[in-house]
């Protein structure tokens, strides 16, 4: 037996390993990337509900906009008369930070949209990766086991000869 010859065998031993160990460490990521879909799904759905909530208040503001100048007159005139200084600083502000907020959320949901399904994506590719490699796997650990019986027979011949041959 040649030392080239255990040379190709420990080094398609080595790849083995190395197909194995990145099997492993794709499982791994698609697991970790699973976990932290479940962990920001709550915090993403509640986001959501404050950007739908915040959606039905600028459809609100809007209706209100349509309704004939008289209703808009009798509305702020009842306000300015039950709370006149908070008429004058708070009621500016609401369309303008419902407006702010709604553009906010809208902005956070989408790179979330975008983070999930880029994490789905790849989730998807190591899964692929992991079934691919496993008939990969196989293929190779044959080959390997074979190429071990074959190199185990040579020994043993030479064994007999007086020369010893470790694996």
């Amino acid at each position: 037996m040649s030392k080239k010859e255990i040379a190709q065998f420990k080094k398609a031993e080595k790849m083995l390993a190395d197909i194995k160990q990145a099997r492993v460490n794709a499982l791994v990521k698609a697991r970790k990337g699973e976990l932290w879909i479940e962990e920001n799904t709550k915090q993403y759905s509640e986001a959501n509900n404050d950007f739908n909530v915040i959606k039905q208040d600028l459809k609100v503001l809007i209706k209100i906009k349509k309704y004939p100048f008289w209703a808009h007159i009798i509305a702020h005139t009842k306000m300015f008369l039950d709370q006149p200084i908070k008429y004058f600083t708070h009621n500016r502000k609401v369309v303008k930070d419902t407006i702010k907020s709604y553009w906010d959320y809208k902005k956070i949901l989408k790179e979330w949209d975008d983070d999930f399904e880029t994490t789905e994506k790849y989730i998807d590719r190591d899964y692929e990766f992991v079934n691919g490699s496993e008939k990969h796997i196989k293929k190779i650990e044959s080959v390997v086991n074979k190429w071990r019986s074959y190199l185990t027979k040579k020994s043993k011949k030479k064994s007999k000869r007086g020369t010893k041959v470790t694996l």
